[in-house]
């Protein structure tokens, strides 16, 4: 479902004033991104970042931050992934981040894990799948382009999310520090297909 919500005078520079105390230092945040990155050597300005997210640890915290996105953005999809609710918003202006345009926050409702520190949590890229490239295949590849397997730095997990309703295969590389070094617990996630594209695959759209 598509809510539109057309604002004028859009305040930019106030949103972003309330986004920080709400999430964070966006910048902080840029800084420890960049940093996973260049230890897979990954080149941010070669792939489109497709969305960025955050984490709480309760549904107070979930719906409140839920509530002030909302006052002037739209609600681009809102799905139950593994029983809890996912919303994406698309925001009226877009951030500036890593030298990229990005227009769609993650806001995933709180489930049973609990993060050390709530807020900017994870950037999502994309990596599209070549001609006739299966699943295992895509992720192959990525373990191979980024020496994954071999890199004593990180921890990586490859999933596949079952949402109802979508019909194009999403499967997921999660990229973390295994040693939080500077406190950063910061996630980078790869992707085959941007989350519009996504939206737009599914029966009801």
């Amino acid at each position: 479902m598509i809510l539109k919500n057309p604002v004028k005078n859009f305040d930019f520079a106030n949103f972003l004033s309330k986004m920080t105390a709400y999430f964070g230092d966006i910048g902080q945040f840029e800084q420890k991104i960049q940093q996973l990155a260049q230890v897979i050597g990954l080149d941010l300005s070669k792939y489109p970042i497709d969305h960025l997210a955050v984490r709480m640890n309760n549904v107070e915290t979930a719906q409140q931050w839920r509530d002030f996105l909302l006052v002037d953005n739209s609600l681009l999809k809102e799905s139950e992934v593994n029983g809890r609710p996912i919303s994406l918003i698309k925001l009226v202006e877009p951030l500036i981040f890593c030298g990229q345009k990005v227009s769609i926050i993650e806001l995933p409702f709180p489930k049973d894990k609990v993060y050390l520190e709530e807020g900017w949590e994870h950037i999502e890229i994309v990596i599209p799948f070549m001609e006739n490239e299966s699943v295992e295949q895509w992720g192959k590849r990525i373990e191979l382009q980024f020496g994954l397997p071999q890199n004593t730095q990180i921890c990586y997990k490859i999933s596949q999310p079952k949402v109802l309703g979508e019909r194009l295969p999403n499967p997921s590389i999660a990229i973390t520090l295994k040693d939080a070094t500077n406190r950063n617990n910061c996630c980078l996630k790869v992707h085959p297909y941007d989350i519009t594209t996504i939206v737009c695959s599914e029966n009801n759209f």
